[in-house]
């Protein structure tokens, strides 16, 4: 019995951590390409991820990147170093990602779902209900919830985190709101009758 004790509780704790670093797995394996050490760096301070577990088996993965200021800041050098563009291409780059940064709080995410049918956080009549809630408690509820459709090799290269073959990626955008900080943290939440994720970006 004491065998068995310990087999579970260190298979507990195998899927503790792997809850916790799926999205530093992927940035191993992404620091072989050519992305930099600088970006993946700022795609994990700014990426969340958690797992949702039955009986052993996962029900849901989802990971989701805040596209703050800093982020996109950070996102568009590593564009602009990759396809090395103009000064001139450089700056209305900025400037169109300084004015969508000011309309919304965007979130790029990925979700895994076995049951792929179960993936449908774009359908209206969806089985999950998506939320923010920001720093002072309020919830908001998102202006869009968007497939992204095509999935190229951009969206695979800098959000190494998912795999199109077997999940989806989605762009998700609310009303402006100011970043977590300290003790008011962005909570993002994912919840339905298959389990919920909370997603809590604080200290940012």
């Amino acid at each position: 019995m004491k065998l068995c004790g310990r087999l579970v509780i260190g298979l507990l704790f195998l899927i503790g951590i792997a809850a916790c670093s799926p999205v530093q797995g992927y940035l191993d394996i992404a620091r072989g390409k050519r992305m930099s050490e600088a970006y993946l760096k700022a795609l994990q301070h700014w990426t969340r991820s958690q797992i949702v577990y039955s009986q052993f088996e996962t029900k849901a993965r989802i990971e989701a990147t805040l596209r703050s200021p800093e982020f996109n800041r950070s996102y568009h050098q590593e564009y602009s170093r990759i396809y090395q563009l103009s000064a001139d291409e450089r700056k209305k780059g900025e400037e169109m990602r300084a004015a969508t940064a000011s309309d919304f709080t965007e979130f790029i995410f990925y979700a895994y779902i076995p049951d792929r049918a179960e993936n449908d956080f774009d359908r209206r009549g969806s089985i999950w209900s998506i939320f923010l809630v920001n720093g002072k408690g309020e919830k908001i509820t998102p202006i869009e919830v968007r497939r992204i459709d095509p999935v190229t090799p951009v969206v695979t290269e800098f959000f190494p985190y998912g795999n199109p073959h077997y999940g989806i990626f989605y762009r998700l955008r609310f009303p402006q709101q100011q970043t977590g900080r300290g003790n008011n943290p962005l909570k993002l939440v994912f919840t339905g009758v298959i389990g919920k994720v909370d997603l809590e970006f604080q200290g940012l």
